[in-house]
């Protein structure tokens, strides 16, 4: 099986995801999936500290990470894309011509986004950083916890 998570920058959440994913199925002995990550713009840009030292502090090392920008290749060689957000979704669709569910929606059946750190989260965001880093926390911590439901349920969204 080969999943393919999508966000914006392709350094917060749909990393977190590939990363969290294989230290999950590492752990667990499931093998033969390829799981990677993308950005719908990827503008090459560091990794925040805070996500870097949340995956670290969870035992997972992203520090060979590299961007990678969303082509139309992926959705060839990737059996299960998921989007981060509903703006993925939405991107996907316009760009691609391609359905992809949400995160959320295969860990808990609802078609919910987890949010980039933007006004949409915390309005004039820029001028709160103790509050930009405990939210990038929680939702690498929230990625992290997911992923046992993402396994049991991320089979039901592969079209065969």
């Amino acid at each position: 099986m080969n999943i393919l998570f999508v966000c914006t920058g392709n350094i917060f959440r749909s990393m977190s995801a590939e990363y969290c994913l294989r230290d999950y199925l590492l752990k667990n002995k499931i093998y033969h999936n390829k799981v990677a990550s993308a950005g719908t713009f990827a503008i090459i840009e560091p990794m925040k500290p805070k996500v870097r030292n949340t995956l670290l502090a969870l035992g997972i090392d992203p520090t060979k990470h590299k961007q990678t920008r969303l082509i139309a290749k992926h959705f060839v060689d990737y059996d299960l894309v998921v989007a981060m957000h509903k703006s993925h979704q939405e991107f996907i669709r316009v760009h691609f011509e391609k359905e992809v569910p949400l995160f959320d929606e295969i860990c808990y059946g609802v078609k919910a986004s987890v949010p980039d750190i933007n006004d949409e989260l915390i309005p004039n965001y820029r001028n709160y950083p103790d509050a930009i880093n405990r939210y990038m926390e929680y939702a690498v911590k929230f990625i992290y916890n997911s992923m046992p439901k993402f396994v049991e349920n991320y089979k039901k969204f592969v079209k065969n």
